[in-house]
């Protein structure tokens, strides 16, 4: 009996050792996907996080750095940019865009800056300086520098006119203002921002009464000029002579440096200094006395 339970004891120790092998075979290959799991998680959650954070410092709005109150003008000390999780409909990026803008209403501290806040001014309005108004002249390519002119630009305003009873039956040509800053061209103006274009159809609409095709320019003149400028478009053409960067620097550095740029008053160009004509002699006259009576008889040359 002994003899026999010894290899019946050995095959069961065998057998429940195998099973062991095998089921810790099999518990390491459970471990072992688990913890491959959990690393695709964790990678996931990182990636996630980094992705979350990205996007939150890239998104970056106004708000108020304490309260204001409605009717004040804001300046860069109640204003801060900072990084914000979502997007804000008419929110502000940046704080020169705010600045001496009027509330409408009160604005809490911490409060993200919208346009709901403020009054909607015109753009125009907005543009002009104290001791100037906008002044609206015709303009086609020709007249409007070929087109290429935009709201920021200078230019010299340029009257001319054929002979006519106001010019002395003269044809001339003569510069009426200069330095005039443009404000408004076509459907431009200055400081508004570009809308977005949806579609071809839509391009081709918002470019209708732009550059080329512009039907109007606006102009910013010193209140003394206006009179000036509406008499000169209504006797004669005008013409916008662009100026260029460098000219319009060297002005602005001698102004902010207490010079004043020699502007001395423009001479008429007449049409015999362009033609190179001399203009005919007088007829000469003979003076006929008849008793008391004088009769002028002019010979022609």
């Amino acid at each position: 009996m002994h003899s026999r339970d010894i290899p019946m004891q050995a095959r069961t120790l065998k057998i429940i050792a195998a099973l062991l092998i095998i089921s810790a075979v099999i518990m390491g290959i459970i471990g072992y996907r688990i913890s491959q799991q959990d690393a695709i998680r964790d990678q996931q959650r990182q990636t996630v996080a980094t992705q979350a954070d990205s996007y939150t410092y890239a998104q970056k709005l106004v708000i108020a750095t304490r309260d204001i109150a409605k009717g004040e003008t804001l300046t860069e000390e109640e204003l801060m940019q900072v990084p914000y999780a979502i997007k804000v409909e008419g929110s502000f990026a940046t704080v020169s865009e705010l600045l001496n803008k009027r509330s409408k209403q009160d604005i809490l501290k911490g409060s993200v800056i919208r346009d709901s806040d403020f009054e909607s001014d015109s753009k125009l309005a907005e543009q002009i300086q104290p001791g100037h108004r906008a002044v609206a002249v015709k303009v086609d390519e020709v007249i409007g520098t070929g087109g290429f002119l935009k709201p920021g630009d200078f230019v010299d305003v340029i009257f001319n006119s054929r002979a006519t009873k106001e010019t002395n039956d003269r044809s001339m040509s003569r510069r009426v203002l200069r330095n005039i800053r443009l404000i408004a061209f076509g459907d431009e103006v200055e400081g508004e921002k570009p809308q977005p274009v949806t579609n071809e159809s839509s391009k081709k609409a918002n470019n209708k009464d732009g550059g080329k095709r512009s039907r109007s320019a606006v102009l910013e003149v010193p209140t003394d000029e206006v009179n000036r400028l509406v008499l000169a478009e209504s006797a004669g053409g005008l013409r916008l002579v662009a100026i260029g960067e460098a000219d319009r620097l060297a002005r602005e550095e001698m102004i902010a440096s207490g010079e004043t740029p020699e502007e001395n008053e423009d001479k008429a160009t007449l049409m015999r200094e362009v033609t190179g004509f001399k203009p005919a002699p007088p007829p000469k006259s003979i003076y006929m006395y008849s008793g008391d009576k004088v009769e002028t008889i002019r010979v022609r040359n």
